[in-house]
């Protein structure tokens, strides 16, 4: 519900420029004035969207809460590309209308500040893009994507310089109070970074869970977090800060420590073994609606592919500290039997807990005596009891959840019980 409301104040503000444009429109217009004014219509709805791109990317917690930050990045990316081509399309409308005309166009400084504020759009929009064909590091993409900061007030520099529609009182009102949005949400994030900052947390322990996959505890101020949200950390190791990365917290809120549980598969996590207890960490948190108590249900699936059991594994540590009656399923897809954290744990959680069932299923061992081969509708159909009455949560990489969903839909499950979690929120 709250993602329409979203929705509907984002459409609202993208009227209130069309509509005051719309009023300066006259019929019978030359070709080239019509151009003139698309332009002008492409370019205050282009910065409309700019804006709320911003603001969706901006990790407020009061936005983020009850939609979940991967649905807002989606709605994020949406927003980026359509800003993205109507800014392309403004300068070509209002070039050709110059050219309808037989004027030459000229170059002054406002434009220029409008074409590096584009410049830096595509920059920023074609890193996310191409991403994995650039092969490029989160690093290098995180760096790219803070040049945002820079292009949107330069647009709107050159908006109030440029924009004709501007000089009307009431739209420039409006486009004050974006201008004033922008500073106020700059500033929250400048403050919540430096609370962050002033209560760094001490690495306790780090534990190897399988042959690529170690644990982190962290020791320090606790944090009111639903089993199943995640967090972004920044390690600080032999005196260097790393770049910021999301992981879901693996701990329950009943424990002292907060934990991650990381799998080596790039750059940065291929260093967290190295990770010290002697070294420490700044942690923003908690973020995501990725949690069974946002659901009313006795009966809970959940489908896990390789390290997307780490929410689960919240949830389930949580369910057996409170000593919750919930009926639970776990299916868990990995490669092989040394993949498999927590072994140990989950049996003991299946002895203390008999409403709890794990399903392990193999995609590449032949001897495995369980499971094998990829979650399909026939697995679920198989394990799963009572389909239409279920809350079904899934988190994994981002094809096994292409499959899995497209499965729980064909086998009858409600999309209001149905749940998921993307790891990359690019």
């Amino acid at each position: 519900m709250k993602r329409w409301i979203l929705l509907a104040v984002m459409g609202l503000c993208i009227t209130i420029p069309v509509v005051f444009w719309a009023q300066t429109l006259s019929p019978g217009l030359p070709f080239g004035e019509y151009l003139y004014d698309t332009g002008r219509m492409l370019a205050l709805v282009g910065f409309v969207f700019a804006f709320f791109q911003f603001v969706l990317s901006s990790r407020i917690k009061w936005i983020e809460r009850d939609i979940g930050l991967d649905k807002l990045f989606n709605i994020h990316r949406t927003a980026g590309m359509i800003a993205l081509t109507f800014l392309l399309i403004h300068p070509v409308c209002l070039f050709l209308s110059d050219i309808s005309y037989g004027d030459i166009p000229s170059f002054n400084l406002p434009k220029a500040i409008g074409f590096t504020s584009l410049f830096i759009f595509i920059l920023v929009v074609g890193a996310a893009v191409l991403y994995s064909r650039l092969n490029l590091k989160y690093e290098t993409w995180k760096t790219i994507h803070w040049a945002s900061y820079v292009a949107l007030p330069l647009g709107f520099v050159h908006s109030l310089r440029l924009g004709s529609d501007l000089v009307s009182l009431p739209l420039r009102v409006f486009w004050l109070v974006m201008g004033g949005s922008y500073v106020a949400i700059l500033v929250s994030k400048l403050w919540n970074r430096l609370q962050v900052r002033r209560h760094p947390y001490q690495v306790a322990q780090v534990v190897q869970e399988t042959h690529d996959t170690w644990s982190v505890h962290f020791e320090g101020r606790r944090i009111d977090y639903q089993p199943g949200q995640f967090l972004t950390v920044w390690l600080i190791r032999s005196g260097r800060v790393s770049e910021p990365h999301p992981f879901t917290i693996s701990s329950s809120p009943t424990e002292d420590r907060l934990s991650i549980s990381v799998k080596s598969v790039g750059d940065f996590t291929d260093t967290i073994r190295d990770t010290k207890p002697t070294d420490r960490a700044y942690i923003d948190a908690p973020y995501g609606a990725f949690s069974f108590l946002n659901h009313d249900a006795h009966n809970l699936v959940f489908i896990a592919g390789g390290i997307g059991i780490t929410p689960f594994m919240s949830m389930l540590r949580y369910i057996v500290d409170k000593g919750l009656d919930r009926n639970v399923l776990l299916i868990w897809g990995n490669k092989a039997e040394r993949d498999i954290a927590f072994r140990d744990e989950l049996d003991k959680m299946v002895t203390e807990m008999p409403s709890l069932q794990v399903v392990h299923l193999m995609s590449s061992q032949d001897d495995w005596p369980g499971e094998k081969g990829y979650v399909d509708a026939a697995l679920l159909n198989k394990h799963i009891q009572d389909v239409e009455n279920s809350q079904v949560f899934v988190c994994g990489p981002p094809a096994m959840m292409r499959q899995v969903i497209g499965a729980l839909r064909e086998l009858g499950v409600p999309k209001q019980r149905l749940h998921y979690e993307r790891f990359a929120l690019r």
